[in-house]
């Protein structure tokens, strides 16, 4: 389905969302070998299309590709009407207590131009619900994933990398502790 097809559909029904392709339809988002959780980016770039078409009007099409410990993601989006693809790079992705970090190695928006990093933070306040924030200074970006993740979970990262279309995520040691009801779980 191409995108200009896609616009159609939204004007004409704000509830659809983007169908699945057969070949994609029974491919599971995750998979673990020992200790190493394989995520499948053709998945992840399915998924989020479908909620991003539903949930920010500007956003066509995101794109995430994979090389070493980085990932680069690519956003066709349509602003005020025009046409515009913006990308970002990040690396040293990470997961400890629930949340997800990574550092911001460069953002570009239309023609390659370079974007300054403050503008991560803006869009992280405006569309992140209270789960993303970014740190100028740093360029560290957290995502929240306490909503999503049990209590008393505690997983450390070994090493991060893309291979292909997935990204390998190596896990070291890591728990999870018994939640008691009205004790607050505080790691050690």
């Amino acid at each position: 389905m191409q995108i200009g097809n896609v616009e159609s559909l939204r004007a004409q029904n704000r509830d659809y969302t983007l169908g699945m392709s057969s070949s994609l339809a029974q491919r599971p988002l995750l998979r673990w070998d020992g200790f190493t959780l394989r995520i499948d980016l053709d998945m992840v770039e399915l998924l989020a299309n479908r909620q991003l078409a539903a949930r920010v009007e500007a956003i066509r099409r995101l794109e995430v590709n994979g090389d070493g410990d980085g990932l680069e993601l690519r956003l066709d989006i349509a602003w005020k009407g025009l046409p515009a693809q913006v990308s970002a790079t990040v690396r040293e992705l990470r997961l400890h207590r629930r949340f997800f970090g990574c550092r911001l190695e460069g953002l570009h928006g239309p023609m390659g131009v370079p974007l300054p990093a403050a503008l991560v933070g803006v869009l992280a306040r405006r569309f992140g619900q209270g789960m993303v924030s970014f740190d100028p200074g740093d360029r560290i970006l957290l995502v929240d994933l306490r909503r999503f993740l049990p209590e008393g979970l505690e997983v450390r990262v070994k090493d991060v990398r893309c291979e292909g279309r997935w990204v390998c995520v190596e896990l070291a040691g890591g728990s999870v502790a018994a939640v008691l009801a009205g004790i607050p779980n505080e790691p050690a």
